[in-house]
């Protein structure tokens, strides 16, 4: 599978580790890229802990959060950076860097200034191999090229035309990223038909509501059996069980842990408990 393919369609998930030693700071609507967004809440450099550090996906070096983001580093003090995508490197100027590699990449260019190790957040490749064994192929598929295709949306501002020609590429190229669903979902008039059945009443592919390509994030919202709710619990296990568990033993063990991604893949869990402001 190509890892740099899979990585349009991968969706993160935060479950609740220890509400205590976790915090939650610059949270943007993920609809929005300007604003005003809640300031940083004050860290405690002493204490282990977890920050989660939600970005919007925007070019402009002027945007708040960047700032927000510089204001982290320097009271936090994290001792590891876990950033959301894979390291594409970083350019001359922080501004460069923003405009070419965004949010992550701008983490990643304050980290080496702070001289604090990095690591990868996800691991596409190993999520996919688990989502296998849980979902049908018809609804990973589904879910895999909703999400490509929101993330294409994100990036350019594609018009619905551009988005369906888009999506007519991912179904082409569809074995390299989503191996092991070529019998389903082949063509646009199969995609239309399965969005049909497991996202009833919600209109058209490309204008998908985010609890189909981040079902992890409403799950307490759909019924058992569901699309989102079938998806969601079965990336919340992952997560839970592959990724979450290990970086809160990580923060027992001393480590002041900074993570960085998408604001859209934030735990509402946190935000339920009054531990995060959202504007």
């Amino acid at each position: 599978m190509n890892a740099s393919s899979i990585l349009l369609a991968a969706a993160l998930f935060i479950p609740t580790l220890h509400a205590s030693a976790q915090t939650l700071v610059a949270v943007p609507n993920e609809q929005e890229l300007t604003g005003t967004y809640a300031a940083p809440a004050a860290a405690q450099p002493t204490a282990p802990s977890i920050t989660y550090f939600g970005v919007v996906n925007s070019p402009d070096a002027r945007h708040e959060q960047y700032a927000q983001l510089r204001q982290v580093f320097e009271t936090f003090k994290p001792t590891l950076v876990i950033v959301e995508k894979p390291d594409l490197g970083t350019a001359d100027t922080e501004a460069a860097t923003i405009t070419s590699k965004g949010a992550t990449g701008y983490a990643r260019l304050l980290a080496q200034q702070h001289q604090v190790p990095t690591e990868r957040l996800d691991d596409p490749e190993a999520e996919y191999a688990y989502l296998r064994t849980k979902v049908s192929a018809e609804q990973l598929k589904l879910y895999y090229l909703l999400r490509a295709s929101h993330s294409f949306k994100q990036c350019t501002g594609a018009s619905k035309s551009l988005s369906k020609k888009a999506m007519q590429q991912l179904l082409a190229n569809s074995a390299y990223f989503v191996p092991g669903t070529e019998h389903v979902i082949r063509n646009m008039a199969e995609l239309a038909t399965a969005f049909r059945t497991h996202c009833p009443d919600s209109g058209q592919w490309w204008d998908a509501h985010s609890a189909y390509f981040c079902p992890q994030a409403a799950v307490g919202l759909y019924p058992s059996g569901s699309f989102a709710h079938t998806l969601g619990s079965a990336i919340s296990d992952y997560r839970e069980q592959y990724v979450y568990s290990k970086l809160a033993a990580r923060a027992e063990a001393g480590e002041r842990i900074l993570v960085v991604m998408s604001c859209d893949q934030l735990p509402s869990a946190l935000s339920a408990a009054g531990q995060v402001a959202v504007k």
